[in-house]
Parts: C-alpha cells; sequence; structure tokens
C-alpha cells in the first residue's frame, strides 16, 4: 500500500485544490497545537474526484500516532464544484453531515485559519524544488534519522561492556528507559520556571546520573561476581535476563503503567524542498535529537581513542593478563565501563523522550533489542562499529516501512539478525575477534 501511495504522489491524479483543502482540514480534526507530519499523499480508489493523506499527528500529552483522511469532492478540473467537500472519512470512520458542515462553515470559512494555511503554502512554495523521487527519499531519510541515531547511541553502550569483558547485559534497554523517567518528569517540572534550554541540560544530566548508577550497582553486584567465578557466559546471560525483567517491573510499580508525557518542543515542520505538491519537512526537535545522538557517540569514540580511560579500555579488551602487569586496575576499569556505559543508555533514553515527548516501561524491550541488533549488525565489540550499525538499521527501518508492508518489517529485521550470526558472528566492523 505505502508504495502504492508513494507511486500516486509522483503523479498528476490528485488534483491541486482537492489536496489543498484536504491538508487545511487535517488540524480541525486534532487539538490546538497537535503537531502534524505528512508522510504521502494519493488518489483514492473507487472515488474520482478524492484524495487520501497518510499523516503522523502528534497532540499534546500524547504520543506519535499514524492517520489517514479521505476527501471526496463533488467535482474536479476547472469546475467551481471541485472546491466543495461533501464526505471526510478518517481511520475512525465517515464524518456525519453535520460535523462536515460545521467543519466546513466554522474552519474552513474562518478568514484567520484560511490566512495561516496560505503563509504556510507561501512557505512551503518558496523551498527549492526537487525531482519526486529525490524528495519522497530525503523526507524518509528524515523520518529515519532520529531512530537511526538512537539505536546506535544505545548500542554503543553494549559494545562498550562486550568489548571489554566478552559478555552482553541484556538489561540496558530497561536503563535506558529508567534514564528517560528520571529526564522527563524533570522536563515537565522544570520547563515552565527555568526554559526549555536549562530545562532539558539538567534532564540530561539526572537521566545519564540515574542510568549510570543503575547500570553501576548492577554491573557490581550481580555481573562482576559472576565474571570472576565463572568464565561461562551463559550465566551473565540469564542473570542480565532477570535483570531486565526485574527493573522492568520496578519502572512499572515505581512510574505507574501509564505513559508519561512532556510538552513538545520545538516539532513545527520546517519545508526543506519540494516536489510539486509533496513538501519535504524536518522539524527542529528531528535535527537536534539526531544531532546529540551524533555528537554523544562522536565524543565517545574520541574518549575511547584520545583519552586515559580509552588507552586502558583497548589494552584490558586486548590482554587482560598483561593490561594488569602493566598496572592497570581491573576493578577500577569495569566500574568506570559500567558507569560510563550507563550513561550512555541514559542519554539515549533523554534523547528518546524528548523526541518523542513520552516514555512508557514497556518500550525498554523493544529500544533494547533494536540496540542489540545494531551492536552485533556493527560489530558488538566495536563502539563506532555498533554506532554505524544503528545508522544501518534505522534507516533500512524506515526505507522498509516506506515501500514495503510495514507488519513484516521486524520479522524482515530479526531474520537478518539470524542470517548474520550464522554468516558473520563478529559483525561487519569487530576488532577483538570475539563472536557474539
Amino acid at each position: 500500500m505505502a508504495a502504492g501511495l508513494a507511486l500516486g504522489a509522483c503523479t498528476s491524479v490528485v488534483a491541486p485544490d482537492h489536496l489543498r483543502i484536504c491538508r487545511d482540514v487535517m488540524p480541525a480534526l486534532h487539538a490546538d497545537g497537535t503537531a502534524i507530519r505528512e508522510i504521502r499523499y494519493g488518489p483514492v480508489a473507487g472515488y474520482e474526484h478524492a484524495v487520501r493523506i497518510a499523516y503522523l499527528a502528534r497532540e499534546p500529552g500524547q504520543e506519535n500516532r499514524s492517520h489517514h483522511l479521505i476527501c471526496v469532492f463533488a467535482g474536479g478540473g476547472a469546475d467551481t464544484a471541485r472546491f466543495d467537500l461533501v464526505r471526510l472519512e478518517t481511520e475512525r470512520g465517515p464524518l456525519s453531515p453535520v460535523r462536515l458542515q460545521i467543519l466546513k462553515r466554522w474552519w474552513l470559512g474562518n478568514a484567520a485559519i484560511t490566512a495561516a494555511a496560505a503563509a504556510r503554502r507561501q512557505a512551503e512554495a518558496a523551498v527549492p524544488a526537487v525531482p519526486m523521487p529525490l524528495a519522497y527519499g530525503l523526507q524518509q531519510a528524515a523520518n529515519g534519522l532520529v531512530p537511526a541515531t538512537l539505536y546506535g547511541l544505545l548500542a554503543t553502550a553494549f559494545a562498550l561492556v562486550y568489548g571489554l569483558i566478552g559478555r552482553i547485559n541484556l538489561a540496558f534497554g530497561e536503563i535506558a528507559v529508567a534514564g528517560a523517567y528520571g529526564a522527563i518528569g524533570l522536563v515537565a517540572i522544570t520547563a515552565t520556571s527555568l526554559g526549555p534550554g536549562p530545562a532539558l541540560g539538567l534532564a540530561l544530566a539526572v537521566g545519564a546520573l540515574t542510568a549510570a548508577a543503575t547500570n553501576l550497582a548492577v554491573g557490581r553486584a550481580v555481573l562482576a561476581p559472576l565474571i570472576g567465578r565463572r568464565r561461562n557466559g551463559q550465566a551473565v546471560l540469564m542473570a542480565t535476563v532477570g535483570l531486565a525483567v526485574a527493573l522492568g517491573e520496578a519502572l512499572r510499580l515505581t512510574h505507574g503503567a501509564a505513559a508519561r508525557w512532556a510538552p513538545p518542543i520545538a516539532s513545527g515542520p520546517i519545508p526543506v524542498v519540494r516536489a510539486g505538491d509533496f513538501v519535504t519537512t524536518v522539524t527542529l526537535n528531528q535535527m537536534s535529537v539526531a544531532g546529540f545522538a551524533l555528537a554523544t557517540a562522536l565524543g565517545l569514540v574520541w574518549l575511547m581513542r584520545a583519552s586515559r580511560f580509552g588507552r586502558s579500555w583497548r589494552a584490558f579488551a586486548d590482554d587482560p593478563g598483561m593490561a594488569a602487569l602493566c598496572g592497570i586496575d581491573q576493578g577500577r576499569l569495569i566500574a568506570l565501563t559500567f558507569a560510563l556505559s550507563g550513561a550512555v543508555a541514559g542519554a539515549a533514553g533523554f534523547a528518546h523522550a524528548m523526541h518523542f515527548g513520552s516514555v512508557h516501561f514497556g518500550i525498554s524491550t523493544v529500544f533494547g533489542l533494536k540496540a542489540l541488533v545494531a551492536a552485533i549488525l556493527g560489530g558488538v565489540g566495536s563502539v563506532p562499529g555498533a554506532f554505524v550499525g544503528g545508522l544501518v538499521l534505522g534507516l533500512a527501518e524506515t526505507a522498509w516501512s516506506s515501500y514495503l508492508p510495514i507488519e513484516w518489517r521486524d520479522i524482515a529485521v530479526y531474520t537478518a539478525l539470524v542470517l548474520l550470526i550464522v554468516v558473520r558472528p563478529t559483525g561487519l566492523f569487530d576488532t577483538n575477534g570475539r563472536p557474539v
């Protein structure tokens, strides 16, 4: 379906006036302050004069949700009936004739709303025109940028621990969400009094410290004793599975089963390029979150390459016995690694919460597993490789969702993971030669 709608967007079947009016209707179906991002549009089978728009809407205090809108008109071409909206249908069903009449009279007939829509269209018309495949591809790349960088950032936390001790901590998803809870709660409390900038900085610090403390406690209390007593990694793996379940339940009991919300931050669409009536947009939130994740990952790579900690980490990962003979304190190094990887996971949780505007204990499993897939893809023992794996996974997921049936996306992702482990168990960039 997505491919068909994208193809429809590349043709002139949809009348420009129909598309304009349908776009003007979308904000009327949601609460004030809703951030709306158009995904695609196309004709509607069975209707001669109609358009269907698929879009994402995030209402204040709610998460991003997928919607579609079908607008049917009385005529087309040069006929004045092309302006007459006769039927409106959403994913919840058609609007009643009374509601449709009210919308036409008090929304589409409102001068202020019409002026705002005209200003938006004027801004969209001012951006450069490019071919449709390029505009559509750029939109999907922009849509995939945030999940890609978030997967990559959390994947580096897996790489830090596995690269040093050869063990996987499956509780990183829950640790990231613990940091997200601390961050989003602080933003909700301090955004008004401190302003967005200081509130976000304080929230990042609290989220990172919360996750670092949690991971350090887990490492010292559970993982370090197991690593010291057993060479087999199965005990550590099973212990981290239990930790993931325990931490997830602790988050549910502590914060409740309902999602926590933060006010929308810089979520208004900014037009970039256009192809006919299709406009590629980004948001300041989107670019800021992706930039933050990228900067954090680059800072981590620099730390691993240029700092004393990084040199000690690489020496211990290469040969623990020789590193100990050279004076590297194994216990201190492992503790610092757990604290740092926890802080990175907390930063990923903070960025996730600030972009999507919510946090829920239930996202931890999927977030953690996707990041683990990214780490294995890039090489779970390589910090830069893990981040690159996240970029590849996030952009591949978005490309699949754009052109192929979305319900098969996760099946394809995990099938590719199994094949990768079979064919190349050390990943694409792993340097320590340890298979997963």
